[in-house]
């Protein structure tokens, strides 16, 4: 598969995160000093499954890490099936390929629970803060309704079938084939 094709795949999945992304953005910029989350923090941090279409861009991005960084993420993902084994002295290797429950995590997601509003956030941010103003939420399940069409897409246009999610430590051999 050459990089013009995956990047035409990927083009549905490069607009959520871009959209995603300047959400995130404005509220890191509004709500600054209301935030831990930052560099070197990684305690969210878990080994995930992905959905394929993540699966692939979270590959692709490995793939474009220098040899030694591969290896020592490779040895890592043998060692410890808990700890993501995309950090490296806490910091995420492939960070702005990171996947969308990554780039969300300890911010404001809105969800719905036994038919009431719910907001969850990690509870080292917003410390303090009485309210939040809805505008600073992700809805979470109309992103999931959004991720969940695009990964459908995405799998429509191969014709083996894919899994329906896969790990991230087999997410990092997905590149072999790309």
């Amino acid at each position: 598969m050459t990089e013009l094709v995956l990047d035409n795949l990927l083009k549905n999945y490069t607009d959520l995160i871009q959209r995603v992304d300047r959400h995130i953005q404005r509220l890191a910029k509004v709500h600054k000093d209301r935030l831990a989350c930052k560099k070197g923090c990684d305690e969210c941090c878990r080994h995930l499954s992905l959905f394929p279409v993540e699966a692939f861009a979270l590959s692709r991005a490995f793939c474009r890490l220098d040899a030694p960084c591969r290896e020592k993420v490779l040895g890592q993902a043998e060692l410890n099936d808990r700890a993501c084994p995309l950090l490296v002295d806490h910091v995420c290797m492939v960070y702005e390929a990171r996947p969308i429950i990554c780039r969300t995590h300890g911010y404001p997601l809105y969800m719905e629970k036994a038919g009431r509003g719910v907001v969850d956030f990690c509870p080292k941010n917003f410390t303090g803060v009485k309210t939040l103003d809805h505008s600073d939420m992700l809805d979470l399940d109309r992103m999931n309704t959004l991720l969940t069409a695009v990964n459908s897409h995405f799998i429509s246009c191969f014709e083996e079938g894919l899994p329906d999610r896969i790990p991230v430590d087999q997410a990092l051999e997905l590149c072999r084939s790309l």
